[in-house]
Protein backbone atom coordinates (compact mmCIF):
# COMPACT_ATOMS: atom_id res chain seq x y z
CA UNK A 1 0.00 0.00 0.00
CA UNK A 2 1.64 3.15 -1.08
CA UNK A 3 1.72 6.47 0.18
CA UNK A 4 -0.78 8.09 -2.28
CA UNK A 5 -3.36 5.73 -1.40
CA UNK A 6 -3.24 6.62 2.02
CA UNK A 7 -3.19 10.55 0.94
CA UNK A 8 -6.25 9.49 -1.33
CA UNK A 9 -8.41 7.91 1.96
CA UNK A 10 -7.48 10.83 4.08
CA UNK A 11 -8.35 13.78 1.53
CA UNK A 12 -11.69 11.74 1.08
CA UNK A 13 -13.06 11.44 4.33
CA UNK A 14 -10.56 14.34 6.17
CA UNK A 15 -11.21 16.52 3.82
CA UNK A 16 -14.36 15.75 1.48
CA UNK A 17 -16.28 14.37 4.06
CA UNK A 18 -16.07 16.95 6.39
CA UNK A 19 -16.53 20.40 4.31
CA UNK A 20 -19.41 21.15 6.76
CA UNK A 21 -16.79 22.20 9.16
CA UNK A 22 -15.58 25.09 7.16
CA UNK A 23 -19.08 26.76 7.13
CA UNK A 24 -18.61 28.39 10.41
CA UNK A 25 -15.35 29.99 9.04
CA UNK A 26 -16.94 31.11 5.91
CA UNK A 27 -20.05 32.49 7.74
CA UNK A 28 -17.90 34.17 10.61
CA UNK A 29 -15.37 35.68 7.75
CA UNK A 30 -18.63 37.14 6.54
CA UNK A 31 -19.76 39.02 9.93
CA UNK A 32 -16.38 40.34 10.07
CA UNK A 33 -16.28 41.34 6.39
CA UNK A 34 -19.38 43.09 6.51
CA UNK A 35 -19.08 44.33 10.35
CA UNK A 36 -15.88 46.09 9.39
CA UNK A 37 -17.06 47.59 6.09
CA UNK A 38 -20.39 49.04 8.35
CA UNK A 39 -17.26 50.44 10.53
CA UNK A 40 -15.83 52.31 7.56
CA UNK A 41 -19.23 53.23 5.95
CA UNK A 42 -20.37 54.75 9.47
CA UNK A 43 -16.61 56.72 10.09
CA UNK A 44 -17.89 58.93 6.41
CA UNK A 45 -14.77 57.03 5.16
CA UNK A 46 -15.86 55.51 1.91
CA UNK A 47 -13.93 58.04 -0.32
CA UNK A 48 -11.06 56.33 0.90
CA UNK A 49 -9.12 53.54 -1.15
CA UNK A 50 -11.25 50.86 0.73
CA UNK A 51 -9.12 47.92 -0.01
CA UNK A 52 -9.04 43.91 0.30
CA UNK A 53 -5.59 44.37 1.86
CA UNK A 54 -7.50 46.58 4.55
CA UNK A 55 -9.91 43.59 5.58
CA UNK A 56 -7.01 41.03 5.53
CA UNK A 57 -4.75 44.08 7.86
CA UNK A 58 -8.16 43.53 10.20
CA UNK A 59 -8.03 40.02 10.30
CA UNK A 60 -4.07 39.95 11.19
CA UNK A 61 -3.80 43.01 12.93
CA UNK A 62 -3.29 41.01 15.92
CA UNK A 63 -2.55 42.99 18.93
CA UNK A 64 0.36 46.03 20.05
CA UNK A 65 2.38 44.84 22.72
CA UNK A 66 1.07 45.13 25.68
CA UNK A 67 2.59 47.71 28.38
CA UNK A 68 1.06 47.14 32.18
CA UNK A 69 3.02 49.99 33.19
CA UNK A 70 0.48 52.18 31.09
CA UNK A 71 -2.58 51.10 32.96
CA UNK A 72 -4.58 50.44 29.86
CA UNK A 73 -6.78 47.47 30.20
CA UNK A 74 -5.64 44.00 27.91
CA UNK A 75 -8.11 43.62 25.18
CA UNK A 76 -7.55 39.72 23.25
CA UNK A 77 -8.20 40.23 19.75
CA UNK A 78 -10.85 38.36 18.92
CA UNK A 79 -10.92 38.30 15.47
CA UNK A 80 -7.25 36.83 15.41
CA UNK A 81 -7.28 34.54 17.89
CA UNK A 82 -10.62 33.05 16.22
CA UNK A 83 -9.14 32.07 13.13
CA UNK A 84 -6.08 30.74 14.52
CA UNK A 85 -7.92 28.57 17.23
CA UNK A 86 -10.49 27.54 14.88
CA UNK A 87 -7.72 26.29 12.56
CA UNK A 88 -6.44 24.17 15.17
CA UNK A 89 -9.66 22.71 15.90
CA UNK A 90 -10.16 21.66 12.75
CA UNK A 91 -7.21 19.90 12.46
CA UNK A 92 -7.92 17.87 16.24
CA UNK A 93 -10.01 14.80 15.93
CA UNK A 94 -9.60 12.91 12.58
CA UNK A 95 -5.93 12.05 12.71
CA UNK A 96 -6.43 9.69 15.59
CA UNK A 97 -10.38 9.37 14.83
CA UNK A 98 -8.87 7.97 12.02
CA UNK A 99 -7.67 5.06 13.27
CA UNK A 100 -10.12 2.62 13.28
CA UNK A 101 -11.20 0.79 9.69
CA UNK A 102 -9.01 1.83 7.11
CA UNK A 103 -6.32 3.70 9.36
CA UNK A 104 -5.79 0.38 11.16
CA UNK A 105 -5.41 -1.57 7.76
CA UNK A 106 -2.97 1.12 6.40
CA UNK A 107 -0.91 0.57 9.48
CA UNK A 108 -1.22 -3.50 9.67
CA UNK A 109 -1.11 -4.37 6.27
CA UNK A 110 2.23 -2.04 5.54
CA UNK A 111 3.90 -2.69 9.11
CA UNK A 112 5.01 0.76 8.42
CA UNK A 113 3.64 3.01 11.16
CA UNK A 114 5.09 6.20 8.79
CA UNK A 115 2.78 5.99 5.69
CA UNK A 116 0.01 6.99 8.74
CA UNK A 117 2.51 9.90 9.79
CA UNK A 118 2.94 11.36 6.59
CA UNK A 119 -0.25 10.84 5.56
CA UNK A 120 -1.62 12.76 8.53
CA UNK A 121 1.03 15.74 8.51
CA UNK A 122 0.29 16.06 4.55
CA UNK A 123 -3.50 16.17 6.04
CA UNK A 124 -2.75 19.02 8.13
CA UNK A 125 -1.36 20.75 5.40
CA UNK A 126 -4.01 20.67 2.82
CA UNK A 127 -6.41 21.60 5.79
CA UNK A 128 -5.23 24.00 6.79
CA UNK A 129 -4.48 25.69 3.50
CA UNK A 130 -8.18 25.12 2.67
CA UNK A 131 -9.15 26.80 5.73
CA UNK A 132 -7.32 29.84 4.65
CA UNK A 133 -8.65 29.57 1.18
CA UNK A 134 -11.82 29.95 2.46
CA UNK A 135 -11.18 33.09 4.38
CA UNK A 136 -9.31 34.78 1.56
CA UNK A 137 -11.90 33.47 -0.98
CA UNK A 138 -15.23 34.89 0.89
CA UNK A 139 -13.21 38.20 1.94
CA UNK A 140 -12.35 38.72 -2.06
CA UNK A 141 -16.46 37.24 -3.27
CA UNK A 142 -18.03 40.17 -1.03
CA UNK A 143 -15.20 42.81 -1.76
CA UNK A 144 -16.35 42.10 -5.21
CA UNK A 145 -20.08 42.42 -3.99
CA UNK A 146 -19.39 45.99 -1.87
CA UNK A 147 -17.60 47.04 -4.04
CA UNK A 148 -14.43 47.20 -2.31
CA UNK A 149 -11.11 47.29 -4.69
CA UNK A 150 -9.05 44.24 -5.06
CA UNK A 151 -5.33 45.81 -4.87
CA UNK A 152 -2.19 45.18 -2.97
CA UNK A 153 -2.64 48.67 -2.12
CA UNK A 154 -4.63 50.26 1.16
CA UNK A 155 -5.97 53.19 2.83
CA UNK A 156 -3.75 54.46 5.74
CA UNK A 157 -6.44 56.69 7.21
CA UNK A 158 -8.95 53.39 7.16
CA UNK A 159 -6.09 51.59 9.24
CA UNK A 160 -5.35 54.70 11.50
CA UNK A 161 -8.76 55.43 12.45
CA UNK A 162 -10.52 52.14 12.98
CA UNK A 163 -7.28 49.24 13.16
CA UNK A 164 -5.45 52.04 15.28
CA UNK A 165 -2.54 51.72 13.19
CA UNK A 166 0.32 53.07 11.50
CA UNK A 167 2.27 50.95 9.12
CA UNK A 168 5.39 51.45 7.48
CA UNK A 169 5.21 51.79 3.64
CA UNK A 170 4.30 48.32 2.66
CA UNK A 171 5.40 46.59 -1.09
CA UNK A 172 3.68 44.07 -2.76
CA UNK A 173 5.77 41.62 -1.07
CA UNK A 174 5.34 42.43 2.31
CA UNK A 175 1.73 42.44 1.79
CA UNK A 176 1.81 38.59 0.94
CA UNK A 177 4.31 37.48 3.47
CA UNK A 178 2.74 39.21 6.24
CA UNK A 179 -1.38 38.52 5.17
CA UNK A 180 -0.60 35.24 4.08
CA UNK A 181 2.61 33.66 3.84
CA UNK A 182 3.13 34.53 7.79
CA UNK A 183 -0.52 33.31 8.90
CA UNK A 184 -0.47 30.35 6.68
CA UNK A 185 2.67 29.20 7.81
CA UNK A 186 1.98 30.06 11.63
CA UNK A 187 -1.19 27.95 11.69
CA UNK A 188 0.76 24.84 10.17
CA UNK A 189 3.34 24.90 12.46
CA UNK A 190 0.79 24.86 15.64
CA UNK A 191 -1.48 22.74 14.10
CA UNK A 192 1.70 20.02 13.28
CA UNK A 193 2.70 20.91 17.15
CA UNK A 194 -0.57 19.72 18.09
CA UNK A 195 -0.53 16.64 15.85
CA UNK A 196 2.70 15.75 17.25
CA UNK A 197 1.55 15.86 20.91
CA UNK A 198 -0.81 13.90 20.31
CA UNK A 199 1.12 11.20 19.86
CA UNK A 200 2.29 11.93 23.49
CA UNK A 201 -0.89 13.54 25.27
CA UNK A 202 -4.95 13.31 25.13
CA UNK A 203 -6.31 15.29 22.66
CA UNK A 204 -7.84 18.02 24.76
CA UNK A 205 -4.45 18.72 26.03
CA UNK A 206 -3.35 19.18 22.86
CA UNK A 207 -6.09 21.39 21.60
CA UNK A 208 -4.98 23.30 25.10
CA UNK A 209 -1.82 23.79 24.48
CA UNK A 210 -2.40 25.25 20.95
CA UNK A 211 -4.82 27.72 22.63
CA UNK A 212 -1.90 28.59 25.66
CA UNK A 213 0.84 29.31 22.61
CA UNK A 214 -1.99 31.49 20.76
CA UNK A 215 -3.38 33.55 23.85
CA UNK A 216 0.16 33.74 24.93
CA UNK A 217 1.32 35.23 22.07
CA UNK A 218 -1.50 38.17 21.65
CA UNK A 219 0.23 39.11 25.68
CA UNK A 220 3.67 38.23 25.34
CA UNK A 221 6.32 39.72 22.31
CA UNK A 222 8.70 37.35 22.26
CA UNK A 223 9.89 35.35 18.78
CA UNK A 224 9.88 32.53 21.42
CA UNK A 225 6.14 32.36 21.23
CA UNK A 226 5.33 31.69 16.92
CA UNK A 227 2.01 33.45 16.64
CA UNK A 228 3.84 36.59 17.21
CA UNK A 229 4.74 36.39 13.74
CA UNK A 230 1.37 36.24 12.80
CA UNK A 231 0.51 39.59 14.04
CA UNK A 232 0.99 42.69 11.97
CA UNK A 233 0.91 45.05 14.85
CA UNK A 234 4.16 42.67 16.48
CA UNK A 235 6.10 42.99 12.35
CA UNK A 236 8.92 45.23 11.94
CA UNK A 237 5.61 47.43 9.51
CA UNK A 238 4.23 48.57 12.74
CA UNK A 239 6.95 49.47 15.15
CA UNK A 240 10.84 49.54 14.82
CA UNK A 241 11.95 46.77 16.65
CA UNK A 242 9.18 44.33 15.51
CA UNK A 243 9.13 41.02 14.65
CA UNK A 244 11.17 40.37 11.26
CA UNK A 245 9.33 38.27 8.30
CA UNK A 246 13.08 36.18 7.51
CA UNK A 247 12.60 35.23 11.17
CA UNK A 248 9.10 34.47 11.32
CA UNK A 249 9.68 31.91 7.71
CA UNK A 250 12.68 30.50 9.80
CA UNK A 251 10.92 29.94 13.20
CA UNK A 252 7.65 28.99 11.55
CA UNK A 253 9.94 26.15 8.94
CA UNK A 254 11.99 24.99 12.20
CA UNK A 255 8.73 24.17 14.29
CA UNK A 256 7.28 22.25 11.49
CA UNK A 257 10.48 20.24 10.77
CA UNK A 258 10.62 19.30 14.63
CA UNK A 259 7.20 18.81 15.09
CA UNK A 260 7.39 16.06 11.82
CA UNK A 261 10.72 14.56 13.08
CA UNK A 262 9.56 14.25 16.59
CA UNK A 263 6.54 12.97 15.54
CA UNK A 264 7.93 10.17 13.23
CA UNK A 265 10.51 9.37 16.15
CA UNK A 266 7.25 8.76 18.35
CA UNK A 267 5.22 7.28 16.06
CA UNK A 268 8.09 4.26 15.57
CA UNK A 269 8.28 3.53 19.51
CA UNK A 270 4.75 4.08 19.95
CA UNK A 271 2.01 1.97 19.76
CA UNK A 272 -0.24 4.21 17.82
CA UNK A 273 -3.01 1.11 17.30
CA UNK A 274 -4.02 1.65 21.57
CA UNK A 275 -5.21 4.63 20.50
CA UNK A 276 -8.39 3.02 18.87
Amino acid sequence: MRLYRVIRYDIKNGICGRLYLYAPAAILCSVFTIGFYMSVQNRNLENEKFTIVNILLYFFEGKEPFSPELGNAFVFPVVWLFIFLYSAFLTLNYPYSNLTGYGVQAITRTKSRKLWWFSKCFWVFLTTFLYFAVWYLVSLVLSLILHIDISIQYSERICAELLDMKLQPMQAGSVWISLVILPVMTSVAVNLLQLCLGLFFDRIYCFLASAVILFASTYFQTPLLIGNFAMVKRSVMYQENGMDFTQGTIACAVLIILSIGAGFWRSRKYDILKKT
